[in-house]
């Protein structure tokens, strides 16, 4: 029973382990597709400025910041999802009890 207990342990930490690991780079991910999507908001407003409301191409333009404006609530999204995740596991403590180790709430 008690190796079945440290195998578990093990399996959970190296879970932890790869999820710690993936939650960080989806937040890079996320951080990074925040940047481009700001850079393309701020073109596109500049672009509908130096267009005018009469131009032809500003009703396209406007459905691009449209379409960005979403993609950037998203990004919020994932990045709220993701850092809620982390901080569950970040609940998740090692002790050490003896010769056995065991992840418990805290």
């Amino acid at each position: 029973m008690k190796e079945q207990t440290v195998s578990a342990t093990l399996r959970l930490k190296s879970f932890a382990g790869d999820f710690d690991r993936l939650t960080s780079l989806t937040m890079a991910a996320g951080k990074d597709f925040n940047d481009e999507l700001t850079f393309i908001l701020n073109h596109a407003d500049v672009s509908l400025d130096m267009l005018g409301p009469e131009h032809p191409a500003c009703e396209g333009m406007v459905e691009v910041t449209r379409a960005a404006m979403r993609c950037a609530e998203t990004t919020r999204c994932l990045l709220l999802l993701t850092q809620r995740a982390r901080e569950s596991l970040r609940h998740y403590k090692t002790k050490e009890d003896g010769p056995e180790a065991s992840l418990q709430l805290r």
